[in-house]
């Protein structure tokens, strides 16, 4: 009689365990909504982040303002301090998926520019954009456009194209 038993409870907690896990996956895959290729990364708004940083950074604190519409702000932060000193980084998501963020940083470090831009390297050339002069950066992971200011790094980077780091740089502004 114990063995009867013993087999029944294990069928009744399959069948348990069976039905669980198709009604989470009918929610996880029916009842979440996603963009149209189940990709899609939620827009954040960086207005508060950007007045905070504006108001207590040591440095001109720069934001894009005139970027396509279709261009997604997806993350944004403000540090006081850290290892790279007063840190603000604003990161994009391109129409064509591809990422492409602002970094600022405090100190003028090698080690800044090469913990944004994930080990990107000098190329040795530069280029002129918006009247600055940017060096060029690239890596495996990201590639780069590096300005050194009066007390301020500025590094726009990621997986886009030259162009659209180049976009980026054209629409940044301190006000």
């Amino acid at each position: 009689m114990a063995d009867r038993n013993s087999l029944r409870t294990v069928r009744n907690l399959v069948g348990a365990l069976t039905i669980t896990c198709g009604v989470a996956l009918v929610v996880y895959f029916g009842a979440i909504p996603r963009g149209d290729d189940g990709n899609q990364m939620a827009a954040v708004s960086y207005t508060q982040e950007l007045g905070q940083a504006r108001r207590a950074a040591p440095f001109p604190v720069v934001a894009p303002v005139g970027l396509p519409d279709e261009w997604r702000a997806n993350s944004v932060t403000y540090r006081g301090t850290g290892d790279h000193g007063t840190t603000w980084h604003l990161g994009f998501v391109t129409p064509d998926d591809e990422y492409v963020a602002l970094e600022q940083g405090s100190e003028k470090s090698a080690g800044f520019v090469r913990k944004v831009t994930r080990g990107a390297r000098a190329t040795g050339e530069s280029r002129q954009v918006a009247g600055e002069e940017w060096a060029r950066y690239e890596g495996r992971t990201y590639d780069a456009l590096v300005h050194e200011g009066d007390g301020v790094t500025t590094v726009v980077t990621g997986t886009g194209s030259l162009e659209q780091m180049e976009l980026m740089v054209k629409a940044l502004k301190e006000k």
